[in-house]
């Protein structure tokens, strides 16, 4: 993507916008992945991220439509991203939930920087599944928490290996999980 079709994409975020605090703190080698840019190879990823002046610009791969811009500050070795901006043009995206705007971004950013710190989901937060993952964390340190996009889909996830393995697999804490996301309700699928 040429830096015309960037600042192009960039000029167009709406003037219609929810704004949030973030204080996201990164390293140099995490801000230097932003700097490079990452730009879709296919339509199957989402987002075309990359710098205009002083702001991070998330554009969905698939229209162009800017979607988020974050403020950051450079301080010596450090990035701190600062002021979220979501559009609320609701002819390029339909959410109106700051808060969940804010959770997803915080997703993405998990997912390119490789971190586990910047979103906590808060169904998934009961002592028993920390304890668990403590317990066991020698054993899978690349999978030490359960996605959020829905629990639906991870309970049939352990199902079906359960089903399918059960001489193999066991799942500590299964009813324990069940009985504990039971009361959530199943809106806050990413």
């Amino acid at each position: 993507m040429t830096i015309e079709i960037q600042r192009k994409i960039a000029e167009s975020f709406s003037h219609k916008y929810a704004e949030s605090e973030l204080n996201i703190e990164l390293n140099e080698n995490e801000f230097k992945l932003f700097e490079k840019g990452i730009f879709a190879g296919s339509m199957d990823e989402k987002w075309n991220i990359f710098i205009v002046d002083s702001s991070i610009f998330f554009a969905r791969s698939w229209t162009d439509n800017c979607i988020y811009k974050i403020g950051f500050k450079k301080n010596n070795r450090k990035t701190i991203l600062d002021n979220l901006k979501v559009s609320r043009d609701e002819l390029l995206y339909k959410s109106a939930d700051l808060n969940y705007d804010t959770n997803m971004l915080k997703k993405i950013l998990e997912i390119y920087l490789n971190r586990k710190d910047l979103y906590i989901d808060q169904r998934m937060n009961f002592s028993l599944i920390q304890q668990t993952i403590q317990n066991h964390k020698a054993y899978y340190e690349s999978k030490s928490h359960i996605g959020s996009q829905s629990i639906e889909l991870n309970l049939s996830i352990y199902d079906s290996l359960i089903i399918s393995s059960s001489e193999f697999i066991n799942v500590n804490g299964i009813e324990e999980l069940r009985r504990n996301t039971a009361k959530f309700k199943t809106n806050m699928n990413f």
